[in-house]
Order: structure tokens, then sequence, then C-alpha cells
């Protein structure tokens, strides 16, 4: 080798093993600090994305209940006209005939099972004649009632605790309560049945 490499070589200085340490350290540091901002925005994004999922949830349901309410004939379930009396509860269910379908007569169920809110579609018959529906409060000629039949049973609803309905024969008022991941949402709204 030639002098100059070799001088060259010996004047070169390296990090020592301090300086290796310090910036490993720094290096963790920085790491760990973008570590945890990434998890804190993550788990802020899931909070309030599990937030608009409920809220999303219960304005499709309380839409969906004020449009039908609104269309509804005639009411099959009776319930309280307050909410806070302990000997006559709000019900967790409601049925009423249909007012969007006048050729037959059916009926619309919404119930809580589980924490989803489930919508049945519903008809009465007779054996006679199980092709004919009839009004759920008819008798035939031996004053027997009519028979139910489920014409469809779907999930409309998630993350449902619980759903309340009480009020009088046309201002119903309802009461939905939502939880997803601790999250919690309350909602009341009265809706007037304008054809009952």
């Amino acid at each position: 080798m030639n002098k100059n490499l070799k001088l060259k070589l010996k004047n070169c200085k390296g990090f020592t093993l301090m300086e290796v340490i310090v910036s490993i350290a720094l290096f963790v540091l920085i790491i760990m600090m973008v570590s945890s901002i990434y998890t804190l925005s993550n788990k802020t994004y899931r909070a309030g994305g599990n937030e608009n999922e409920l809220w999303q949830n219960a304005r499709v349901i309380l839409d969906r209940l004020t449009r039908e309410i609104r269309q509804a004939k005639d009411l099959v379930s009776t319930f309280p006209e307050i909410s806070d009396n302990p000997l006559n509860p709000p019900i967790n269910e409601f049925e009423f005939q249909d007012g969007h379908d006048m050729s037959q007569f059916t009926y619309i169920k919404y119930y809580l099972n589980n924490n989803q809110i489930k919508r049945q579609s519903i008809a009465y018959y007779f054996d006679e004649d199980p092709n004919t529906y009839v009004l759920y409060s008819d008798r035939d000629a031996f004053n027997n009632s009519p028979n139910q039949i489920i014409l469809e049973d779907q999930i409309v609803g998630e993350y449902f605790n619980n759903i309340k309905f009480w009020g009088s024969a046309n201002l119903i008022n309802m009461e939905i309560n939502l939880e997803k991941n601790n999250k919690i949402i309350e909602l009341m709204t009265a809706v007037y049945g304008r054809n009952l």
C-alpha cells in the first residue's frame, strides 16, 4: 500500500461505542414516539367510527319506524300512556297494520332480539281460506281468532340495548339505546300516526 493511503487510514476516526449507543437509543426513542402516536390516532379513529356506526343505525331505525307508523292503519299493540309507571312499563315490541299495501291486510312488527332490532311482516288467516288475509281482530263463524303467519322476518338494526314504546293512540313515543365498544347512544322521539 502506498504511504498516503496508510496515513489516511490511520487518521480516520470511527464512532466510539458511546456514540453508537446514544444513536441507537435516540433511534429507538423516535420509533417508540411514532408508534405511540400511530396507536393513539388509530384508537381515536376506531372510536369515532364506532360512534358514527351507532348514530347511523339509530337514524335508519328511527326514520323507518317514523315513516311506517305515520302510514299505519291500525294498532295491534297496546302500550302505556307514560314511560315511568313501574306497574305498566313501556313495551319493547310494536305491531301495527301496514298502511302501504291496501290490497291485503298485512301487519308490521318491530321487536328487540338479543342486540338486534327485527322487523316482521305478518298476516292473519282462517283455516278455511289460508290465501285470504283478514284483520287480526276478526272472528270466524265459531268465534275463533285467526291464525298468524310470518311472511318475512329480517334484521334492520344492530347494537341495540333497548327499545321502548309508549303514548296515546295517535302519538307514539319511542326511546332507543345503542352500545358498541363502550360507546352509548340514547335517543327519544315521538311520532304522530296520521291514519290512526
